[in-house]
């Protein structure tokens, strides 16, 4: 087999070499960056990959290959990662040159969803003060431990729902949030898994009075559990429903969805359901959204002080790591999690450990 090693100053460039040079059944042996001298301080990140041909006569000259595939596919996995954040900006490159060995922990964050800005802020804090005299596959192991733990410290949950009420009056809560992210169904789901499993006594009112069919959806879901439901119009119809609903455990109101751009229809909601009736607010977001409508939908709805997330539709996407993004940029328990259309099984009330395996159990397969 003859080897050869090329040396660029990055991996593209390296392969493209080997490509030109070897042809295209050349083999991958290894690849490795190349440490600055100490008396050249302004000299630029270099990086090695020993490639090779098979030669004619294989019985002798693959047996070492067929020894060494493990660490073979180790290199090709390192190296797709590499392709796969090297479209990245200023602070991935920055990791790139400073920590390569994380290369696959900083990779699986960004196919996970999560943005640039913070996966490159995570990876640079766990990588600080490793141990260098340890092994690389050791490293590698204190490195993911000390993102998991980091990631972690992105968010926190409560469970909201399940606890019961001692005033002797019903526990009010509301859920807000954009068009289509699944509030309807994310409150059939809860008052399901409350009224059959926990044993609570659960109404619900619907708000909406915008959405064709909105206060029917309910009604059909409240007709099939066997719960109470009503429709009010304004805050005079809510607050005689919330008074026909006292002796319930929980009161789960249906709001109406609009964009987080209109500010008169967020406003309309804000005076039904204003804090003299001491209801708590949810705010419901798809993860399905971009992660710069997720903020901008948090910042609008803002004006109801919310007291958790609701996070809705994590099964039709493999990217839920905005999850971390938007818990750093606006602080708020998550207290729900929702991933799939069945009622009441698709709802999960996470803890922070389960959460976390929602966020990052999504990283797509060989894309």
């Amino acid at each position: 087999m003859n080897k050869k090693i090329f040396r660029a100053q990055n991996i593209q460039t390296a392969l493209a070499g080997i490509k030109e040079e070897l042809g295209p059944d050349a083999m991958i042996l290894s690849t490795r960056k190349v440490p600055k001298s100490p008396r050249d301080p302004y000299a630029k990140t270099m990086f090695e990959v020993e490639a090779a041909i098979p030669s004619a006569d294989n019985s002798k000259s693959e047996a070492p290959v067929v020894q060494d595939v493990e660490s073979l596919k180790s290199d090709l996995a390192q190296i797709k990662d590499i392709l796969s954040v090297a479209g990245f900006g200023s602070g991935v490159s920055s990791i790139l040159c400073n920590h390569f060995e994380s290369v696959g922990v900083l990779a699986s964050l960004l196919r996970c969803g999560v943005s640039e800005r913070l996966a490159a802020d995570l990876v640079q804090k766990a990588a600080l003060d490793l141990d260098k005299t340890l092994d690389t596959a050791t490293q590698m192991k204190q490195l993911k431990k000390r993102v998991m733990g980091l990631c972690l410290d992105q968010f926190r949950t409560k469970d909201f729902f399940t606890r019961h009420n001692d005033s002797g009056l019903p526990q009010v809560a509301a859920f807000v949030g954009p068009t289509g992210v699944g509030k309807t169904t994310t409150i059939a789901k809860l008052a399901a898994c409350l009224s059959f499993t926990r044993k609570m006594k659960v109404g619900l009112v619907s708000i909406d009075n915008y959405r064709i069919g909105a206060f029917e959806q309910l009604k059909a879901y409240a007709g099939i559990m066997g719960l109470p439901c009503v429709h009010a119009f304004s805050r005079q119809d809510l607050a005689c429903a919330l008074d026909r609903m006292k002796s319930m455990d929980l009161v789960l109101i249906d709001t109406a969805g609009h964009s987080h751009y209109d500010k008169e229809k967020i406003d309309e909601i804000l005076e039904l359901v204003r804090n003299d009736f001491q209801i708590s607010v949810h705010l419901t977001l798809s993860v399905t959204s971009e992660l710069i409508n997720m903020k901008e939908a948090a910042s609008a709805f803002s004006v109801f002080n919310p007291d958790t997330y609701v996070f809705t539709k994590t099964d039709e996407t493999k990217r839920c790591g905005k999850i971390l993004d938007q818990a750093a940029s606006y602080d708020l328990p998550v207290s729900l999690v929702t991933n799939g259309q069945k009622v009441p099984e698709d709802l999960i009330i996470p803890d922070r450990h389960e959460l976390l395996k929602i966020i990052l159990k999504k990283e797509p397969k060989g894309d």
